[in-house]
């Protein structure tokens, strides 16, 4: 009986997964690879401090992406926007390290999002020093060439 129950889970088990599209695991995690690599290069790129042309192999360069970040006073739409926001912000700092830990990363076709707790340091060009404690959300949009590339940047204070 107990063989007979384990080859029944076996098979379902065989069925389900011929069901799968094919190459479905491995596109799941190109995709998932792809997101991880977008976020590290975002994080990279917060400490170049240029006229944003390091945060344009980031985002997407398009009129509907979003940006809120830790100095913003609105939303700030579309790359033109995102960029000089960008450059402006990066002549105060002289110093700006922050990486993102607890990441979670979910998946949906061609979009995905990412959750997570942004930690870190900067030194501004007048002498301030200020902590990073930011809760994050990103968000992909994978690129009709398979890159995928930020559509969306939002943080907030982390809740105390």
């Amino acid at each position: 009986m107990i063989r007979r129950a384990f080859f029944s889970i076996c098979a379902i088990t065989a069925l389900g997964l011929a069901a799968l599209p094919s190459g479905g695991l491995a596109q799941q995690t190109a995709d998932m690879d792809g997101v991880k690599a977008t976020s590290k290069a975002f994080y990279t790129a917060l400490s170049v401090f240029d006229d944003g042309e390091a945060m344009g192999k980031v985002f997407a360069q398009t009129p509907y992406i979003t940006y809120v970040g830790p100095r913003s006073k609105t939303i700030i739409v579309g790359w033109d926007g995102v960029k000089k926001s960008i450059a402006e912000n990066n002549k105060l700092f002289s110093e700006r390290n922050v990486s993102l830990s607890d990441a979670k990363i979910h998946i949906n076709g061609n979009v995905a999002w990412e959750l997570g707790h942004e930690t870190g340091g900067s030194k501004m060009k007048n002498g301030t020093v200020g902590k990073t404690d930011w809760i994050a959300t990103n968000i992909y949009e994978k690129q009709s060439d398979g890159r995928w590339l930020m559509v969306s940047h939002h943080v907030q204070p982390k809740p105390q």
